[in-house]
């Protein structure tokens, strides 16, 4: 029955997703969102880790030697630390980008998958909260599709706040059955999300921190 409701959310989320940012889908493999900023700058930064990635599991290890010195601001080194570096982003789009080396259908890629990842990971953290499908449903809409991130859209590292609810997930089941699985899930969720966003790494981990202590008391 939760398979079931959690395949529907993700239907329906993926659905929202499209619609709620048309026409974009459209013009996945050449368009980009918001305007010609931050997201061509986001788009280059995936496509220099995805190749980097790529060139290292293809039997080029030294290329991740060159990860961080990108070819921006020469010659001062570790260049791509000036911004966000989007490793995680870089790692989920890796097979597209081996398919197809299109940058902009990665980056677009990266950019939806936001929306419908933030929403599916709060339903499956309310629905084990609640044991109600539909306020797991609300809720996901809520985190998902909130208006403010409708006034990022430019903002690919912000809207890439998806790791949250999975590690609060991982942490509640892990105070729930006491298995490691759940904190090992949560540990490499915390992750995610602070390297995927530098901001998210001082302002989730304190809600984190505060929520475990909870838990503990």
């Amino acid at each position: 029955m939760h398979g079931h409701s959690a395949a529907a959310a993700t239907i329906a989320y993926a659905l929202l997703t499209v619609t709620l940012t048309w026409p974009l889908a459209r013009g996945i493999a050449k368009d980009v969102p918001a305007d010609f900023g931050d997201p061509l700058l986001n788009t280059w930064v995936l496509a220099w880790d995805a190749e980097h990635m790529l060139r290292a599991i293809s039997g080029n290890p030294g290329a991740l030697r060159e990860y961080w010195n990108a070819n921006i601001f020469h010659p001062h080194p570790l260049a791509l630390a000036y911004s966000e570096h989007l490793t995680p982003q870089a790692a989920m789009i890796l097979p597209v980008w081996a398919l197809t080396k299109n940058p902009i259908l990665c980056y677009n890629l990266v950019f939806m998958s936001t929306f419908l990842f933030s929403a599916l990971g709060m339903f499956l953290f309310t629905r084990s909260l609640t044991s109600s499908t539909g306020a797991a449903f609300v809720a996901g809409l809520a985190f998902g599709f909130a208006p403010y991130r409708f006034g990022t859209m430019s903002h690919v590292q912000v809207l890439a706040a998806m790791w949250m609810p999975f590690t609060l997930l991982g942490a509640y089941r892990f105070f729930e059955t006491r298995r490691l699985a759940p904190l090992a899930g949560a540990a490499g969720a915390w992750i995610a999300q602070s390297l995927s966003c530098g901001y998210y790494l001082l302002f989730f981990s304190p809600v984190l921190a505060a929520y475990v202590g909870w838990e503990i008391v």
